[in-house]
């Protein structure tokens, strides 16, 4: 407890410290009703009404730190009135003083019981006798979270203080500086604006925003505070459209800035010009329209040189015709529409014309504003310049005048239904008919005549206007539609998008006129018209009216006797496994259990002898698509179901055997198949002569010891499997070492102890005459990664272990720069993580290095790879080493055996260049010299990367180079 006392007191307000301390223990005591507030200011009475200046500045801050720590309903509504008072007489005492009562006056206006009537008595005597901008930096800011406080809690009694209260605020914020008290202030001002009639201030408070208008601002890079100068403009901007009555001087202000030769002034200008539209009335905005569009004008038409002066100008234009539209004030609307028609409607009449775009880009803005009235004028516009026998249109300007076409009806159709039946369906329907005749002008042209962007011009405006196209069109639409799907030369992506949209519009129409003619006529068409039409159908799936008779088409060229070729059963296949992985899980699950997808695929694939390769894989990818959306269950009843009967030494078997277990989930327990499918994957991989039947072998074996429940018995068997591979590479059989390559790769993603054992093996035959290559490519297996392969159990930091073990048993091998050796090494490093590289840059930087010597392309290029991530890092070990990678990489760019090594060897030199100019002036001279050699390569992919590597070498240690 602390007495109140004079000596005291004294005492507590003689430091900083002990006026803090005394305060914090004054506020608990108050809180203990060991004495009131009221003692307190009678024992300070020394200090508040002494003569001596600095006496009065510290008794008045312990007064107002005690306040401060006191709880917020400590005190009743009488004592905040007495203490109001107290601080409104204070505020005339000498300004030294303030700053301790506005804390005062903060911690007085948070207590709860404070009356509204007292903030009045404050305020009056705040703006009579003292000001804002007066004060300190902090202090204002204190002041401004007052004001915003006091002005949300507050509000009748403000309002009562009319004009007072307003012109005060104004006076406290006119002449703000400081950028963080801006940004607070420019944050609750639009919610007090709208709150407080500002009577006759309202130019004065619109004024004291305006001249901060447009925000020039660069925050300090050491400021604490993230304040962006994007920030305080749209804060700003937010203030000025505060309040209807802005609107006059906000649309001049705007203007006015507008015409500034700086892109942030125009851009600022045209945001406050949107927001504007966003706020204010239409009516409010109509009687400065012409002016405003004489300013948009100017930006827009022929158009500025800067892109987002033009989309902020066209987005406030199109805000501007939106807002007249949703108020339904159809005279308004229609007279923005009118005199910014007048001005681009002749311009859009002359195609080649530089004005056209920009035209057609305010032409799209009109649309959008109101799109009944507007697409009418410029729909007959184009109408009579298309249909203008006088005029020659070739076909370029057919295709831009498509293209906006196309855009405006887009922008129609996303209106809604109502609008759409609004719009003038006479002229739509002839346009329409001019774009179906440009449509079928490949009847008379040639496979290398027709002009096909032409056709996607016209298709493009069907799609967008489909929901407008009439009756007698459409009929003609799905003419020309059957004619391009089944015609022999000519493939259209978007037939698709438009089958689609007339299938939701019109499903009886596209299926009596269309798609009926196409399924049943499908045996006639060519094969490329076959393609076609499945991948043409197949988004229309979706739509329940086609689903049953596009499937039953899918099911027949899959599924049919011998009638049906291997070309078309491939096509069909493929069609297939496209719907297959588009879909979601849920609708690939219903096809399997309403259609029985994976017995028709089985019986297919054991009941034709005279499949090839190709249909087989494309079974075994739809069997495998179909696995992975069933449930752990249902995967399981398949796998037992089939697996039984499977005989993997014939070919068919063995791709259902890869399609049902390729991706099934790890946790089935194949233990009871896992044997006899190990021995006869094996057997498969040393007898066969196809190589796609043992690519198919290897990936099935490479899963199974991945995903395999890894028991004793499990493992005996693998290990069996590994003594039998390693005994056939000793009678020199190169089909035993790829194999045993796949089987490590899938014991080394689990982390299985057993893939050293066949590393081991592996690295001792890449000494070996015979074997050496194969042995060289394994480490690329194994290392490689593989998204067709499922390997579900994944060692934690497999990749990094693996590394280190290569590292260890391949280690004196390395040091003597053995050629297989140093392959297999690199094949390692391309997919080892780049940090695990870092660590070890002292042990492997040698090798790399000795690696950029080879004759090997594909060691080169991954060589080269490794290097320029380090070198794109400045990293210090290659910095102290470019005595040896600038020679070779320059000896590499003339590697004329492959322009991928070139290219990459002159991308290296180029990012050496980014080191400090000190350490590349040695180098510079020769590397510029040499690197004239490569500047007249003949692939221009190399000598673009010349050109820019001698470009940034000969501004080595320039002046201002970076």
């Amino acid at each position: 407890m602390v007495p109140l006392t004079e000596v005291s007191l004294e005492e507590a307000i003689k430091s900083d410290k002990s006026l803090k301390n005394a305060a914090e223990q004054i506020a608990k005591d108050i809180q203990n009703k060991y004495y009131e507030i009221v003692n307190l200011c009678e024992q300070l009475n020394f200090a508040l009404t002494s003569s001596n200046v600095e006496q009065r500045v510290q008794g008045t801050w312990l007064f107002s730190r005690v306040l401060s720590n006191l709880p917020k309903d400590q005190l009743n509504a009488e004592q905040c009135e007495v203490l109001a008072n107290f601080y409104a007489a204070r505020l005339k005492d000498h300004h030294n003083v303030i700053p301790a009562i506005i804390e005062g006056i903060d911690a007085l206006v948070h207590m709860k019981m404070f009356p509204g009537k007292a903030v009045v008595v404050i305020l009056q005597s705040f703006f009579l006798h003292t000001t804002c901008q007066s004060q300190l930096r902090s202090d204002r800011y204190r002041l401004f979270t007052i004001f915003k406080f006091i002005s949300e809690t507050y509000v009748e009694e403000l309002k009562a203080m009319s004009g007072d209260f307003i012109y005060g605020i104004i006076s406290s914020i006119d002449g703000e500086r400081d950028p963080r008290n801006l940004d607070f202030i420019y944050s609750f001002m639009p919610d007090f604006i709208a709150t407080y009639p500002l009577l006759h201030l309202s130019e004065e408070m619109f004024e004291i925003f305006a001249c901060y208008f447009p925000i020039d601002f660069n925050p300090s890079k050491n400021d604490p505070d993230t304040i962006t100068r994007e920030n305080l403009s749209n804060k700003l901007t937010k203030c000025l459209v505060a309040s209807v009555d802005f609107v006059e001087w906000c649309v001049t202000l705007a203007l006015e800035k507008l015409e500034s030769e700086l892109v942030v002034a125009k851009c600022d200008s045209l945001e406050l010009l949107y927001q504007a539209a966003l706020k204010f009335p239409c009516e409010s905005l109509e009687e400065h329209f012409e002016q405003i569009w004489t300013a948009l004008k100017s930006e827009l038409f022929p158009g500025s040189d800067n892109k987002d002066v033009v989309a902020l100008a066209l987005r406030a234009l199109r805000c501007i015709l939106e807002q007249a539209t949703a108020a339904a004030k159809t005279n308004i609307s229609h007279n923005y529409q009118t005199m910014i028609l007048g001005t681009i409607l002749t311009h859009l009449s002359d195609v080649k014309h530089r004005l056209f775009n920009p035209a057609s880009l305010i032409a799209l803005v009109c649309v959008a504003g109101d799109p009944v009235f507007a697409s009418e004028k410029i729909l007959n516009t184009f109408l009579l310049k298309l249909q203008d026998s006088s005029a020659t249109v070739d076909d370029e300007q057919f295709i831009r005048i498509f293209n906006i076409i196309e855009q405006l009806f887009c922008i129609v159709t996303a209106k809604g239904e109502t609008v759409i039946k609004a719009v003038n369906s006479q002229v739509c329907g002839q346009l329409h008919a001019l774009a179906i005749q440009k449509l079928r002008s490949f009847e008379t042209c040639t496979k290398e005549t027709v002009n096909q962007d032409l056709l996607k011009a016209a298709i493009g405006v069907l799609i967008e206007s489909a929901p407008i196209i009439n009756e007698a069109n459409r009929a003609l639409v799905y003419k020309v539609l059957m004619q391009l799907l089944t015609h022999d030369s000519i493939e259209l992506e978007q037939t698709q998008t438009l089958l689609e949209r007339l299938g939701a519009l019109q499903p009886i129409e596209l299926q009596s006129n269309c798609i009926d003619g196409c399924i049943s006529n499908f045996a006639n068409y060519s094969n490329f018209v076959k393609e076609k039409i499945l991948s043409n159908l197949l988004p229309l799936i979706r739509q329940m009216a086609f689903t049953e008779r596009i499937m039953d088409l899918l099911y027949k060229q899959s599924f049919g006797d011998a009638t049906i070729s291997n070309d078309v059963r491939l096509l069909a296949l493929k069609a297939l496994n496209k719907l297959l992985q588009n879909e979601d899980e849920r609708f690939v699950e219903d096809l399997q259990h309403n259609s029985e997808l994976i017995s028709k695929l089985v019986h297919l694939a054991q009941n034709n002898k005279e499949l090839d390769s190709q249909v087989l894989a494309e079974i075994s990818q739809s069997l495998s698509l179909i696995i992975r959306t069933l449930a752990v269950s249902e995967q399981f009843m398949v796998a037992t179901e089939y697996l039984y009967n499977l005989n993997l030494q014939l070919t068919a078997d063995l791709y259902i055997a890869k399609g049902l277990l390729g991706f099934i989930n790890k946790d089935i327990s194949l233990d009871d198949h896992f044997e006899r499918l190990m021995d006869d994957l094996t057997q498969l991989s040393l007898m066969s002569e196809d190589e796609h039947v043992r690519e198919v072998a290897h990936h099935l074996m490479c899963s199974l010891v991945n995903k395999i429940d890894y028991t004793d018995n499990n493992r005996g068997i693998v290990r069996r499997i590994i003594a039998s591979l390693k005994e056939a590479i000793r009678k020199e059989n190169k089909k035993a070492v790829e194999a045993l390559s796949w089987l490590a790769r899938g014991l080394v993603v689990r982390g299985s102890d057993d893939a050293g054992e066949i590393v081991e093996a592996l690295a001792e035959l890449l000494d070996h005459a015979s074997l050496g290559g194969a042995a060289t490519l394994a480490f690329d297996i194994i290392s490689a990664e593989y998204p067709q392969l499922h390997l579900p159990v994944v060692k934690f930091l497999f990749k990094q272990k693996f590394f280190h073990m290569i590292l260890n048993k391949l280690g004196h091998k390395l040091e003597t720069y053995c050629e297989h050796h140093l392959t297999a090494f690199i094949y390692v490093i391309k997919t080892t993580p780049h940090a695990v590289l870092k660590m070890n840059l002292e042990k492997i930087g040698p090798i790399i290095f000795k690696c950029l010597d080879s004759s090997n392309a594909h060691t080169l290029c991954i060589a080269l790879k490794v290097c320029e991530n380090f070198i794109k890092q400045q990293d210090e070990y290659y910095r102290g080493h470019l005595n040896h990678l600038i020679p070779a990489s320059l000896k590499l760019s003339k590697f004329n055996n492959a322009m991928q090594v070139r290219v990459l060897s002159l991308n290296l030199l180029y990012d050496i260049t980014k080191y400090p100019t000190f350490v590349l002036l040695p180098y510079k001279m020769d590397v510029v010299l040499d690197l004239a050699h490569a500047l007249d390569d003949p692939k221009r992919l190399v000598r673009n990367a010349a050109v820019q590597a001698r470009n940034a070498w000969y501004l080595v240690g320039a002046p201002n180079s970076s």
